[in-house]
């Protein structure tokens, strides 16, 4: 078995496009803060060998870095951790205070993992699935464990920005 590395998104357009559709059933995802395209979106890479095991996409929104996507194949092994910490560590490289993530109400999985990075539970968006699926049909009406889905969960992390040289102390 390889070693999980961890690459830039760019570096790897093609394969991390056929990751992305397998996983999200198009190359556009659809959440209340608007319409994702693939083509539009940064992000991080995990690569065992030259097959994909874990993808994080973001974009940039004011102060915040948003998670658009993160899916990882290698369930326990910590790819999903270390591409949401790459994550983080590049937004706060670009000076960003904010982390925010948008989870679908039946992935329980993905609400327990982000809490666990640290991340709060900040709003939940009654119908906002609902809505997107008018938009795009191919969003299920059944997710894990046969839980309807109607609506986002708004989760987000503050950032502590690392200290510079020429700044104070608090």
């Amino acid at each position: 078995m390889d070693a999980i590395r961890y690459e830039k998104l760019a570096d790897h357009t093609e394969a991390g496009r056929k990751y992305f559709i397998e996983h999200w059933l198009s190359d556009t995802l659809i959440v209340s803060a608007g319409d994702y395209h693939f083509d539009d979106l940064n992000g991080l890479i995990a690569l065992e060998g030259d097959t994909v095991v874990g993808l994080i996409t973001y974009a940039i929104h004011g102060n915040a870095m948003a998670v658009v996507s993160l899916n990882s194949v290698r369930n326990g092994r910590g790819v999903g951790k270390h591409l949401l910490h790459m994550a983080e560590n590049r937004a706060k490289m670009l000076g960003l205070t904010v982390m925010d993530v948008s989870v679908m109400n039946d992935n329980l999985q993905a609400l327990g993992f982000f809490q666990r990075q640290g991340y709060r539970l900040n709003k939940i968006l009654r119908g906002s699935v609902d809505i997107a699926r008018q938009r795009k049909p191919e969003i299920p009406s059944l997710g894990s464990n046969d839980i309807p889905l109607h609506d986002e969960v708004l989760m987000a992390k503050r950032l502590v920005l690392p200290r510079t040289e020429n700044q104070p102390e608090n």
